[in-house]
């Protein structure tokens, strides 16, 4: 049988699971919610510069619209950057969840097969009365 008993996530600290209960969901939750929210707080700054840079450009040219543009793409790049990381963070929490589901599938098959014949039942009778 495959455990996984630990996951690494250098951008958030580490964590240390103990099979499909452990602590290490409620730590990998959390983790990606820290994440939603620095991705969030990024893209209301982006979005923040954006507005100020719509507003400050009416009356520039030259060198001032220049450096206000690069302004722009400097928090561009950030916001980029952030998305990117909240990215890897939530399909490494799914990879870790998808092996913690496989693994006590495989350790449980038939409460597992008794659940999806339950939820399958539940779905044809939710479908048959539309």
């Amino acid at each position: 049988m495959h455990t996984r008993t630990s996951f690494d996530d250098t951008a958030h600290g580490t964590f240390v699971g103990s099979g499909p209960s452990g602590n290490g969901e409620m730590a990998a939750g959390a983790a990606l919610a820290r994440s939603k929210e620095e991705l969030a707080a990024e893209f209301r700054n982006l979005v923040s510069a954006g507005e100020s840079l719509l507003r400050a450009t009416t009356n520039m040219s030259g060198d001032a619209l220049a450096q206000a543009r690069e302004q722009f793409r400097d928090k561009l790049a950030v916001a980029k950057r952030g998305l990117s990381d909240a990215s890897r963070v939530a399909m490494d929490k799914g990879r870790y969840a998808a092996s913690a589901t496989d693994d006590y599938v495989r350790a449980n098959p038939w409460p597992a097969v008794g659940v999806a014949l339950v939820t399958g039942l539940l779905a044809g009778v939710l479908i048959a009365r539309r």
